[in-house]
């Protein structure tokens, strides 16, 4: 998937990016210096392509391209192939560096130090100025950034997590790193955080903290209660420190009128109290598609199935179903998902395939608003067709509103609930939208 110029896009075919070709380049070094072959041409054609993406700062309008040059120091860094004097120019800048760059910034400039052989007394000031603005709260401590940084798909609980992975490098004893855990693992949905990047961060700062802190030496017992029964207990040691419980209980076995009680206890002796107790909870249930009803949280999105130009909710086996997603975006879109599920007893089709018949039509995407000039016509930048739904993908969707067709053959007999249509932009997952659900029926 890397381009000719050795960088690499988002998806295959796109133009190279400077903030993914950094991420990819920092990936594929960390698997060779960890022994995995990967071939020098490529990593050395990162290189060339990163080099020339240098500009002066004094010279970049716009902070989330410092922090993405801040980003591609670090990596370099990390290769052992740090600037100085990019890292001086760039700290020059640093009030107008978002935190995350900063903590980028703070760990180059260590790197640099490293390989000279010499202390860089700014670092210090960098960390003292990062542990200076953290927020702290009655769930711990973080870092809220002034501006939303979208191109370099950045968020609070992602900036948190860069920051905890600096001072974790740089000052594993600071105090204020406990604090900086609990509230990243506070800031989970059922035990995940909401985008790729957030896990990724997240995981690799809370590791580091692990490591640092020497958590993995946990000795403890514990106990769980749910309204004053017993759900579970347990004894941890350094042996099994790695293995999860799941509890579980049925929604049944809850309290209607009133508040459920759930306790969790941590017990052990002077001499066996050692290591941290982590827990999530969380609530699942489920709902009739057709219970489900339409979510408009920034995008608006509606499906129909169509035969012969009408809409339909029923067919034979055999039958060629149009499917038609309509997608209004009020503004514009970064790294968009429109998911699509189809009902069970249809297939989609992939008019790519050689075993697919010639009649059937490729998939479309077009502006309903006809005023569009035709150098305005979008398409998407990835199309993903599953057995059960199909995926599509947006780096950037301008706002408007889109009709998207693909075509379905009916395969097997029966009366199916269909999930709604749901859409996001992927790295801020606040903004999102879905249909309602909808009834299929195939007749033999």
């Amino acid at each position: 998937r890397q381009n000719a110029d050795g960088g690499w896009g988002y998806w295959p075919g796109e133009e190279s990016s400077p903030f993914i070709t950094a991420y990819v380049l920092w990936g594929l070094h960390t698997a060779d210096s960890l022994g995995y072959t990967v071939p020098e041409r490529t990593l050395s054609s990162a290189v060339d392509y990163l080099e020339q993406q240098f500009v002066a700062p004094k010279d970049v309008k716009a902070n989330w391209q410092l922090n993405e040059l801040a980003f591609i120091n670090f990596v370099l860094s990390e290769m052992g192939q740090g600037d100085p004097g990019r890292a001086s120019t760039l700290y020059d800048v640093r009030e107008r560096l978002a935190y995350y760059g900063q903590a980028l910034l703070a760990m180059t400039l260590a790197n640099i130090a490293q390989q000279n052989g010499a202390p860089d007394e700014r670092v210090r000031t960098l960390l003292d100025d990062l542990v200076g603005a953290a927020e702290i709260s009655a769930t711990g401590a973080s870092w809220h950034e002034r501006e939303v940084d979208l191109p370099t798909l950045n968020t609070d609980v992602r900036s948190t997590s860069i920051v905890l992975a600096a001072l974790v490098r740089l000052e594993p004893d600071q105090p204020i790193l406990p604090q900086v855990a609990r509230w990243l693992m506070s800031a989970r949905t059922a035990g995940r955080w909401s985008t790729t990047q957030e896990n990724a961060w997240a995981t690799i700062a809370l590791t580091d903290w692990v490591g640092a802190r020497n958590e993995l030496a946990g000795n403890y017992e514990w106990t769980a209660q749910l309204n004053g029964n017993e759900l579970g207990h347990g004894v941890v040691t350094s042996e099994n420190l790695t293995q999860t419980t799941t509890l579980r209980t049925d929604i049944a076995e809850l309290l209607r009128d009133q508040t459920n009680l759930l306790q969790i206890n941590r017990t052990g002796g002077e001499a066996a109290d050692s290591g941290h107790l982590y827990y999530t909870t969380h609530l699942r249930y489920y709902l009739d598609a057709l219970a489900i009803q339409p979510r408009d949280r920034g995008i608006v999105v509606d499906r129909r199935f169509v035969m012969a130009g009408k809409p339909v909710s029923t067919a034979k086996v055999g039958d060629i179903i149009s499917v038609t997603v309509t997608i209004v975006a009020p503004q514009d879109l970064y790294h968009a998902l429109i998911e699509a599920p189809i009902p069970a007893g249809v297939e989609p089709l992939n008019p790519t395939l050689a075993t697919t018949s010639e009649v059937v039509s490729t998939p479309t995407l077009t502006p309903t608003d006809q005023k569009e000039a035709p150098w305005q016509f979008w398409t998407p930048t990835y199309i993903d067709i599953r057995d059960d739904k199909v995926a599509l993908f947006a780096t950037h969707l301008p706002a408007g509103t889109y009709e998207y067709t693909f075509q379905v053959r009916a395969t097997v007999p029966g009366e199916y609930r269909v999930l709604p249509v749901f859409a996001e932009m992927m790295y801020f997952s606040e903004v999102w939208g879905r249909s309602g659900g909808a009834q299929f029926t195939v007749t033999e």
